[in-house]
Formats: structure tokens, C-alpha cells, sequence
């Protein structure tokens, strides 16, 4: 009887290690399919404005962070572009970030491929082609 406990605890162990490696492999993929693909000039089509800036902020409670444009690659705007990046940070130390949202710390260089969403707002994510510069 010792014996067949042991091969079945061996079968229950293997079978645990397979369902939690699959597992592993189906949510890997999920988190890599958070963008719709697209080519290069479908991101460059879809953006309004795209521009090289300099963040201003980190996230903010409103989720609308500044940039300084430094230079226009696609369309003409102001100086500080107001962008909604997909981070917010409260006062009381929380937030929210997506799997797509841009990080962008205060004085880093960003490319931001933006759509606009209302006056002088305009929106971005990393599916839409926004990173950071070196």
C-alpha cells in the first residue's frame, strides 16, 4: 500500500507542476497580447501628433502628465503637450498603471505617437507606438 501512495503522490506532484506550467505559458501569452498589432506607418497613421519631448511629471492624479516638445515629427502644436499616459497617482500614495501605459519619470526623452481626445488633451500608450528615448 506504501508504495501506491507514493506513485500517486508522484502522478498528483507532476500533474500540479504540468497544470502550473501551462498556466504559466497561457498567461505569458495573454500579457504579450495586450496590443493590437500593427506595422511602423499604421502607428505613424493613427497618431495626430507625434513628437521627441522631455516628460515634465511623473503621474498625476488626473493621469494627464506634460511634456516639453523638443521636435515635431508629425503635425504642429504647442510647446507643452498635455498627454493621458494611463498612470495615475493619488496624494495618499496609490495609484493605477495599465500593461500599456507609458512610465515616463520626470526628464526623461519620450517619442509619443498621440491621439487627440479633447482640447488640448491628447492620449498615448506603448501600442501605439510611444518609447522612451536613449
Amino acid at each position: 500500500m506504501a508504495g501506491g501512495a507514493r506513485t500517486n503522490s508522484m502522478l498528483n506532484r507532476r500533474a500540479v507542476l504540468s497544470t502550473v506550467c501551462l498556466a504559466s505559458l497561457v498567461l505569458a501569452a495573454s500579457a504579450g497580447a495586450s496590443c493590437v498589432p500593427m506595422t511602423a506607418a499604421q502607428q505613424r497613421a493613427r497618431a495626430d501628433l507625434i513628437f521627441d519631448g522631455v516628460a515634465l511629471d511623473g503621474p498625476t492624479a488626473s493621469g494627464i502628465e506634460r511634456f516639453r516638445v523638443t521636435r515635431y515629427r508629425k503635425g504642429t502644436g504647442p510647446r507643452i503637450v498635455r498627454v493621458r499616459t494611463g498612470r495615475k497617482r493619488y496624494s495618499d500614495g496609490s495609484g493605477v498603471t495599465t500593461s500599456v501605459s507609458i512610465d515616463a519619470a520626470r526628464g526623461q526623452r519620450w517619442r509619443i505617437y498621440a491621439r487627440h481626445v479633447r482640447r488640448d488633451i491628447y492620449e498615448t500608450n506603448l501600442c501605439d507606438g510611444s518609447r522612451r528615448l536613449r
